[in-house]
C-alpha cells in the first residue's frame, strides 16, 4: 500500500513532457484592395521601393525580424489612517425638588440626575505592490495578415531547449511597413497591440511550484 502511494506520488511529481509549439492566432479573411485613383501617376509603394526604403514585406508569409527590448516596472503604495472620538454628557442639577425624591428612590444614581456617553474608533491600513520584468531578444516573425490600411500583423515564436528545460518566446503585433528598416528589422516599440509571452516547462519549472501532496492539502484544507 505504501509502495503504491509512493509510486503514484513520484509519477505526479515527474516533470511534464515537452509542451507543444504555440499556435498562431486566427485572422480575418484578407481585405479587399483599396480602389485605385484613376489619372494619378503617384504610387507611394513604388516610390519607397525606388528609394530603397521599402523592404518588400507586404504579403502573408513574408518574414520580419523584430528586436524585442522591453522593460516594465510598476509600483503602487497606499496608506490609510482613520480615527474618531466623541463624548457627550448632560446633568440636571434641580428639578423643582423632585430630584431629591428621585435620587433617594434610586440610590444607584449616585445622588445626581445625569447621562453621558463616549465612543472612539480607529482604523489603519497600509499596502504596497511592485513588479518588474525585462526581456531582450531577436525574433523573426511571419506576416499572418495584411490589414486594409496596409499595416502588417506579425506573429512568431522561438523555441529554446537546454538540459530538459523547454522555453518558448512568442510575439504578436501590428507594424507599419514604413517602420521596417532596410535590413528588414523593426524595434518592438514600433509594434501596436504587441503581446510578448515567455512560457515553457521542464526540471526548473517543476521545482518552482509546490509538490503534489502540498497542493492536495491546500485543496482539502478548509481553513
Amino acid at each position: 500500500m505504501i509502495l503504491a502511494f509512493l509510486t503514484a506520488l513520484a509519477l505526479a511529481r515527474k516533470p511534464s513532457t515537452e509542451p507543444p509549439p504555440p499556435v498562431p492566432p486566427l485572422v480575418a479573411a484578407p481585405a479587399a484592395a483599396p480602389p485605385t485613383q484613376p489619372g494619378s501617376l503617384w504610387s507611394e509603394v513604388s516610390a519607397r521601393r525606388l528609394m530603397g526604403l521599402d523592404t518588400g514585406a507586404r504579403q502573408v508569409g513574408d518574414l520580419v525580424t523584430v528586436f524585442v527590448s522591453e522593460q516594465t516596472t510598476t509600483s503602487v503604495d497606499a496608506s490609510t489612517d482613520l480615527a474618531r472620538e466623541s463624548a457627550s454628557q448632560a446633568a440636571i442639577s434641580a428639578l423643582l425638588g423632585a430630584e431629591k425624591k428621585l435620587t433617594a428612590a434610586h440610590p444607584d444614581m449616585g445622588g445626581v440626575i445625569s447621562i453621558g456617553g463616549s465612543s472612539s474608533s480607529a482604523f489603519s491600513g497600509t499596502g504596497g505592490t511592485s513588479r518588474g520584468s525585462s526581456i531582450e531578444t531577436w525574433l523573426t516573425t511571419s506576416v499572418i495578415e495584411v490589414l486594409a490600411n496596409g499595416n502588417l500583423r506579425v506573429w512568431g515564436y522561438k523555441k529554446i531547449r537546454v538540459n530538459r528545460e523547454t522555453q518558448y518566446v512568442v510575439l504578436t503585433g501590428v507594424v507599419r511597413p514604413r517602420d521596417i528598416q532596410m535590413d528588414n528589422t523593426v524595434a518592438s516599440d514600433r509594434l501596436a497591440e504587441a503581446e510578448f509571452e515567455v512560457t515553457g516547462n521542464g526540471v526548473i519549472a517543476d521545482k518552482q511550484g509546490p509538490g503534489f501532496l502540498s497542493r492536495l492539502v491546500d485543496h482539502l484544507w478548509p481553513f
